[in-house]
């Protein structure tokens, strides 16, 4: 008989690594709404009232998006060992 001890060890794994995700999507969500409130808030205060979004502003995110990623994952990895 065998016994595969590999299956329940996945399911959490796969939760925090899902959970991790998730928490980076906001992060970038959130750094994109950061970063775009003060480019309108600039044009508003400016005397020149020209907003420019470019490419690389949607790629600078990307830092709350790994940063909180890798924040959630490893707190998460945290709690699951202590149990």
């Amino acid at each position: 008989m065998k016994t595969d001890n590999a299956e329940p060890e996945k399911a959490p794994v796969m939760l925090n690594i899902k959970k991790s995700i998730i928490a980076g999507i906001w992060g970038y969500f959130i750094f994109l709404f950061i970063l775009l409130a003060t480019k309108i808030f600039t044009v508003l205060i400016q005397t020149s009232g020209q907003l420019k979004v470019e490419f690389s502003d949607f790629i600078l995110p990307v830092l709350g998006f790994v940063l909180l990623s890798l924040v959630k994952f490893i707190e998460n990895f945290r709690d699951s060992e202590s149990i």
